[in-house]
């Protein structure tokens, strides 16, 4: 679901972008993620005599059709780039990522399901930093609105489990849960969405940048609190996130463009409120 959303909105980036290295760039950077996080190495060595062989067959297969768009845009050292890395990557060992806690002052600090996603997803979150300060610089905006827009949904993976009705006991009651919520997401998703504003309005100063900001950011808080208490009704994560592609990311990114769509999106966080309260009476009883 969320490399659907990604993949959605970094096509769009691709198509709308006017730089040639743009492309091959994400290419190149998807297939040696694609072949470091790759967990099946091990069982294709014992399978196939020459696993080296399949996996480049297979990342020449991915990698054909954008080396065929270079062509024909007559980006042949783009296309060459591409090709060589399909080649040589099955040559090239795991990287292992090792995780070092890292103190996080500036999150929620009870925010403790965002902090662990944060965790996980910070290199991402960089990655979408930095991407943002390299379209600033050739002047297009766009990539760093679309970067706020992808971490809107990105950070959403903090509620993207369904817990232990046990967990609820920690809050003295419902109204404490519903607080605890709505700050650690109002916190979360500004603080978080700060620098991307601050680059998008000091490269491109403007109301509308402004009010683009101000829209993602009120849906994202809008999509932290629904998530939020939607995992407590849900019977399992599949459903889950069924209800997120179908419902909450589409409606979501929307949202950013046309204003008028955080008035049913309220509406659906208080029918939400009000049939959680309904389904948890009986922990606090």
């Amino acid at each position: 679901m969320l490399l659907a959303a990604f993949m959605f909105l970094a096509i769009y980036v691709l198509i709308k972008t006017s730089y040639s290295w743009i492309m091959p760039a994400a290419v190149i950077l998807c297939l040696l993620c694609y072949h470091n996080e790759r967990k099946d190495k091990d069982f294709l060595s014992q399978q196939v005599k020459c696993p080296a062989l399949l996996l480049m067959a297979e990342y020449i297969l991915i990698g054909l059709p954008f080396v065929v768009i270079e062509c024909l845009r007559s980006h042949y050292a783009a296309a060459a780039a591409v090709m060589t890395t399909a080649v040589l990557l099955p040559k090239l060992k795991t990287i292992k990522m090792k995780s070092v806690p890292v103190p996080l002052p500036f999150l929620y600090k009870g925010g403790l399901e965002y902090i662990r996603m944060f965790r996980m997803y910070g290199w991402f979150y960089l990655l979408l930093l930095i991407v943002t300060v390299i379209g600033a610089l050739h002047a297009n905006i766009r990539i760093g609105k679309v970067a706020l827009i992808v971490w809107g949904i990105v950070q959403t993976m903090s509620f993207a489990s369904v817990p232990q009705r046990q967990e609820l006991t920690f809050y003295l009651n419902y109204s404490a849960f519903q607080r605890h919520l709505v700050l650690s997401s109002v916190w979360n998703a500004v603080i978080t969405a700060v620098p991307f504003v601050g680059i998008i309005l000091s490269f491109s100063f403007s109301g509308d940048n402004m009010l683009f900001a101000v829209f993602v950011i009120s849906g994202s808080i809008l999509y932290l609190c629904n998530m939020g208490m939607v995992r407590h009704m849900s019977f399992s994560s599949a459903s889950l996130a069924v209800y997120q592609l179908v419902v909450l990311i589409p409606l979501f990114f929307f949202t950013c463009f046309i204003p008028l769509l955080i008035v049913p999106f309220v509406l659906i966080n208080v029918l939400c409120c009000i049939f959680l309260k309904d389904n948890l009476k009986n922990i606090w009883s």
